[in-house]
């Protein structure tokens, strides 16, 4: 059974963060009178870091076992949370991390789940995302800062380059995407193109031919040969990119008097650009790469549209390369580009423009990428090849902070900084690695899979990828310490801790098979078909059409269901005073929801209606207008994401997740949602009394 301990909230780690800032410390008193002051206020710069995912009892192993040295020094003279923190609910991304930004529950700063709604809006189908620009109700420190004078850097810090008012420094958030990414392969793969046409992958399943008509390519030992890849452009608006092809050139480096392919030179296909690209002369000198197995490289490209003369990039993978040629897989990621502001730079004219800062770290340094799910849990790619791409984040983001700091001279007072790897290698493979599941009963999917009774013997290798992924945050935590000094007092955190999970439940068949609706949800926070009215009152043409009764809006291990209610919103069809029926309906609806594969399973942990938001494990998840009207909340290892549709419980395609209740601790079934915490540097006071 799940041991629940109670430790530190995150509110006097965070009061104390404030407390470095003299000229903040009467705003955070004020804010929380019952916090304690730190003695005196630190004038060094403070570095905020989380990682998105870390748990406080693999940060503590790992470091332990010497894996993270920068960790061990803070934890050695500094202080740690018991358990690390209480993080808010539902500890999910969209939460946590405005959670930490702010001080504040989810309540006060109205994020209330990666994706939900705003009760009241005049469309039912609308949804608002965690990202969206000046989401937050509540004042962050970052704002808080720069307003009373401080220089704030941000660098995978979610959702600061949303923040309204906008942060004047250096901010780094995330990519934007311009097309679709994929595998090109002369071998039939397992699964596809199912796999593909699933997670929205490209497959292509080629035969080569002998190679014609190319100028300035190495000598090849044995017959070259030669295929297009093709890049399916994904822009919005869609002139802001075009369909790429590129040509490949298969030779034999190697004059062994053997047949032997050991390489892939890539050349683009199109030249010109624009919306009217033209065929381009296979030419080596033009290439882009040349690929031998197991490499990566980076690719530069020029967008189109509103974004011409911008810069964005991709990464290409020869996955395989038989010397026969008897099997070629070639990988090739997103373009993306970086997205990024500095609107209160001076060093050189339009510098805070989108042809300025931004420009600068997408052309002079490698491109921005992290770790994809789709290729993986589609069955293109393998495990390494994910993981790898998810480890090339430390080389593109590192350089992006020494520029910042050492190239352009900025000496930030607070230093947001975060790391996505964490949270994205334990969602794929926690699972995987655990044993048993909360109730001790044997996990079916470790080492194995696809839970077919067929052992993959790879333990010990996915449990070295999850390690690989504190080790990046180690790094990344080191960096910050060289670039800002030894004195720089440090917060660690995360947003969420990690449970395993293998099995997705579909909450819009709930609603359906409940009668809630008349037809199955089939998108987060999207709409059913609304509930024909069989009235024989004429329909007034200037009255909005009638909604479905509900809708959910989930992330993780929870969901929030809104009902559309008469007087409320717009096309509510749920009269007020049949309001607390359909509660009922649905809350019995979740509650007698069993795995058919697994009856004797607690899937539903919790339902929660939403005046009992203001107290969950501690946290106050209740906002007026974007709580859901019911909560649910699963027990792992059930989640709501990448449902089945049809298909009311189905085996997932990852193996971790978060969004469950807050305080929710299982060592035993390698179960922490709980987040890491631990704080070092001149501000920081050793006490035997735990914050408040």
């Amino acid at each position: 059974m799940p041991r629940r301990r109670v430790t530190s909230s995150l509110f006097g780690p965070l009061v104390a963060l404030i407390l470095c800032f003299t000229p903040l410390s009467t705003i955070a008193t004020r804010q929380t009178p019952e916090a304690t002051p730190v003695p005196s206020a630190s004038q060094e710069p403070v570095i905020f870091f989380a990682a998105d995912g870390m748990r406080p009892d693999l940060l503590e192993k790992y470091a332990a076992d010497g894996a993270l040295p920068t960790f061990a020094d803070l934890i050695e003279t500094g202080i740690h949370g018991d358990n690390g923190l209480l993080q808010a609910f539902p500890p999910n991304t969209g939460v946590g991390w405005a959670t930490l930004a702010t001080g504040t529950w989810p309540g006060e700063h109205g994020s209330t789940n990666n994706t939900f709604h705003r009760s009241g809006e005049a469309d039912f189908a609308a949804s608002t995302s965690f990202a969206t620009p000046g989401v937050l109700q509540a004042d962050t420190l970052a704002q808080a800062a720069e307003r009373a004078g401080k220089t704030v850097v941000a660098v995978e810090w979610p959702g600061a380059r949303g923040l309204d008012p906008a942060l004047q420094g250096p901010v780094v958030d995330y990519r934007s995407f311009y097309s679709d990414r994929g595998v090109l392969t002369t071998v039939d793969l397992p699964g596809q193109p199912g796999g593909a046409e699933q997670f929205g992958v490209s497959y292509q399943r080629v035969d080569l031919e002998p190679a014609a008509d190319w100028t300035n390519v190495p000598e090849s030992f044995s017959p070259a040969m030669q295929q297009q890849l093709l890049q399916t452009s994904t822009a919005f608006p869609e002139e802001n990119n075009f369909d790429r092809a590129y040509d490949l050139y298969i030779y034999d480096s190697t004059d062994d008097g053997a047949v032997n392919y050991d390489n892939v030179l890539v050349v683009p296909a199109l030249a010109g650009g624009g919306a009217s690209p033209v065929p381009a002369a296979k030419d080596g000198a033009d290439s882009v790469a040349d690929l031998a197995a197991g490499e990566w490289q980076d690719v530069k490209v020029e967008l189109a549209g509103e974004r011409v003369g911008q810069t964005a990039g991709f990464y290409l993978k020869a996955i395989e390369i038989a010397p026969d040629l008897s099997r070629l897989q070639i990988y090739y990621t997103s373009v993306a580009r970086s997205n990024a502001t500095y609107l209160g730079c001076t060093y050189q004219p339009g510098c805070a423009e989108a042809t300025g800062f931004e420009e600068t770290l997408n052309a002079d340094f490698a491109s921005s990428t992290a770790a994809d799910f789709a290729p993986l849990e589609a069955g293109l790619v393998d495990e390494e090849t994910y993981v790898e791409q998810g480890l090339l984040w430390r080389e593109v983001h590192h350089a992006y902070l020494r520029f910042i700091t050492e190239e352009l001279g900025v000496a930030p007072d607070l230093l947001l900084l975060g790391t996505p790897i964490t949270d994205e290698f334990s969602h794929q493979f926690l699972g995987l690695v655990s044993e048993t599941d909360i109730d001790g009963d044997p996990n079916p999917f470790y080492d194995d899979l696809n839970a077919d009774g067929t052992v993959d013997n790879r333990v010990a290798e996915r449990e070295g990828f999850i390690q690989s992924a504190y080790q990046e945050a180690d790094a990344t935590i080191a960096l910050a310490r060289t670039l800002l000094g030894s004195d720089a007092t440090v917060f660690a955190t995360a947003d969420h801790g990690f449970a395993p999970a293998y099995y997705a439940v579909n909450p819009g068949l709930v609603l359906q098979q409940a009668g809630v609706v008349d037809s199955e949800q089939t998108g987060n926070c999207r709409l059913s078909p609304p509930i024909e009215s069989t009235s024989a009152t004429p329909v007034d043409s200037e009255t909005p059409p009638a909604g479905p009764k509900a809708k959910a809006c989930w992330a993780g291990g929870t969901a929030q269901i809104y009902l559309n209610i008469v007087d409320r919103d717009p096309t509510g069809s749920v009269p007020e005073e049949e309001y607390e029926a359909v509660r009922d309906q649905i809350v019995q609806a979740f509650e007698s929801v069993t795995d058919p594969a697994n009856p004797d399973k607690t899937v539903v942990e919790r339902v929660f209606k939403k005046e009992e938001l203001r107290d969950v494990d501690g946290t106050d998840a209740l906002h007026p207008s974007r709580s859901g009207d019911l909560v649910v909340v699963l027990r792992p290892p059930y989640q709501f994401d990448a449902a089945t549709p049809g298909e009311l419980i189905a085996p997932s395609q990852f193996f971790g997740q978060h969004g469950y209740l807050p305080d929710l601790v299982a060592p035993d079934a390698n179960i922490n949602l709980h987040g890491a915490f631990v704080a070092s540097g001149e501000g920081i006071v050793q006490s035997e009394q735990p914050l408040p």
